[in-house]
């Protein structure tokens, strides 16, 4: 028995873009003196097709979007960090610039800080090639006693130098640190004598306190001076 389904007629402008079709498993050759069934019919496959990458592409730009106004651009990242340092920056006081009679006692103490640089450097570099190279007592000694002789000698021109008030600590922090030194030496030329390996420890000690009073004073006087050690 079969069932028709009455269908309302369409006209041509209504039926455009719709293509005739066969219902699966039946056709007119099966169907003896039957036309062919007439429905209305999909779309075609590439309108399909184009449609979909539409929708794809419409929902991608809308992410993009979105994430484009929560996420802040390189841009604007930078400027901030720049500002954030900025900032912190104004935020660091800078040192008071010298007086007058600072400045005569910084210039003065630096004919001797010049020098006493360099033998610092000198005798460490003594302590360390005896230990990694040499293992010669000798050899160290006559590294040693001119830099003792030095580190003495400015001690007491140091001693000598005028300083303002102000400077007094700093005067003072200079001081001992030309006097370390000088002991330093002279314990390194005891272990040169009698290989007692306590006197390089001291000297190492004081070698260390001593540096360490120097870059004070530095930091005072001379900021933007290069730190060897």
């Amino acid at each position: 028995m079969m069932v028709r389904r009455c269908v309302s007629p369409l006209t041509a402008v209504g039926t455009e873009g719709y293509s005739r079709v066969t219902i699966k498993g039946y056709s007119p050759g099966r169907i003896k003196g039957g036309p062919a069934i007439q429905t209305i019919g999909m779309p075609g496959g590439w309108s399909l097709l184009l449609a979909g990458v539409i929708l794809a592409l419409a929902a991608i730009t809308g992410a993009a979007w979105l994430h484009e106004a929560r996420t802040p651009s390189v841009a604007q990242t930078a400027a901030q960090a720049a500002t954030q340092t900025i900032n912190v920056r104004a935020i660091i006081t800078q040192p008071p610039a010298l007086t007058g009679d600072e400045e005569r006692f910084a210039t003065d103490l630096w004919v001797v800080h010049r020098e006493a640089t360099r033998s610092a450097v000198a005798m460490s570099f003594a302590g360390i090639a005896y230990h990694t190279e040499e293992r010669d007592q000798r050899a160290l000694a006559r590294k040693i006693e001119p830099l003792a002789k030095f580190f003495h000698d400015a001690e007491t021109q140091v001693r000598a130098i005028s300083a303002p008030s102000s400077m007094s600590t700093t005067h003072g922090r200079y001081l001992e640190a030309m006097g370390l030194y000088a002991s330093a030496a002279d314990e390194m030329l005891k272990f040169a004598e009698n290989a007692d390996a306590r006197h390089l420890e001291e000297a190492h000690r004081m070698d260390v306190r001593a540096s360490q009073d120097m870059l004070r004073v530095g930091e005072v006087l001379w900021p933007a001076q290069y730190k060897p050690h």
